[in-house]
């Protein structure tokens, strides 16, 4: 299989894709220490086990695919940022992974018994175009599932950025046209793009996630480690953009209880079947 995606630099796919690449190395520090908790859950509700053939879609690190390891499963994951296949491939030499667009994916059809999107939905020019495939790759029968935040109000870190930004500065900013980014953090949402793809029997459950940074500057250096809010913010005006930083650093404060900052970052985890 062919590596090397390139995608037009104005798009969002093409913002997403560099962005990623400059946040690969410190993913798995910041939002890998809250994502990789979802993994299992994931992995359950797709019926993952010894000798099941996954596809991981926009694997990032490739926890789903460790985990899926664990089991003895046989996973594959894709992602369209290089340098996130080369840390998959470094953290699970055991693994396979290539560069791959969720999007259009390089494989026939009814080729896996499971396939997985964790925490990539947000990051897609077209994420139903990603179910469409998603179908398409399974075997009749097979699972789909992914993870995507809740919306700000259930995850406090996502209210803490966006209120600091309103407060200080705006979020009316030229970024490329893409879908809404809260779209599937709502459960009627995940069950109407999932039967749109011609799933059946949509189940949306709530998976309870924290983030516990060391201080609460992590708290900024996890808001930089997300593509699109880390755009929001570079496209403020420099004032803004420091009065955002120190919100985001004040507000992080009100989650510690004596030593430790425990920040809930809860995500909705939607499956369903292929008939």
């Amino acid at each position: 299989m062919a590596d090397a995606l390139t995608f037009d630099p104005g798009s969002f796919k093409g913002m997403e894709q560099a962005g990623w690449q400059r946040n690969a190395a410190a993913y798995d520090n910041l939002l890998g220490s809250v994502t990789r908790h979802a993994m299992e859950p994931l992995l359950d509700t797709t019926g993952v086990g010894a000798g099941t053939l996954l596809l991981e879609m926009c694997c990032g690190p490739g926890y789903g695919s460790g985990a899926a390891l664990m089991r003895g499963a046989r996973p594959i994951g894709v992602d369209f940022a290089p340098a996130m296949v080369e840390k998959a491939r470094s953290l699970y030499p055991n693994g396979v992974f290539h560069e791959g667009d969720a999007e259009a994916l390089a494989f026939a059809a009814a080729t896996f018994d499971a396939v997985i999107c964790p925490f990539g939905v947000n990051h897609l020019q077209d994420p139903d175009t990603a179910f469409r495939e998603a179908f398409r790759v399974l075997r009749p029968g097979g699972r789909f599932g992914f993870t995507m935040w809740c919306v700000p109000g259930k995850s406090k870190f996502h209210q803490l950025v966006m209120d600091s930004i309103r407060a200080h500065g705006t979020l009316d900013v030229p970024l490329p046209p893409a879908p809404p980014v809260f779209r599937y953090s709502e459960p009627s949402a995940c069950v109407a793009g999932l039967l749109a793809a011609r799933f059946i029997g949509p189940i949306v459950i709530e998976i309870p996630l924290t983030f516990q940074p060391r201080e609460a500057t992590e708290v900024l250096d996890l808001t930089y480690s997300a593509v699109r809010l880390e755009m929001l913010i570079a496209l403020q005006t420099p004032a803004a953009r420091e009065r955002i930083h120190e919100a985001i650093v004040t507000g992080a404060e009100q989650f510690r209880v004596g030593n430790q900052i425990n920040i809930p970052m809860p995500a909705v985890l939607a499956s369903a079947e292929k008939p």
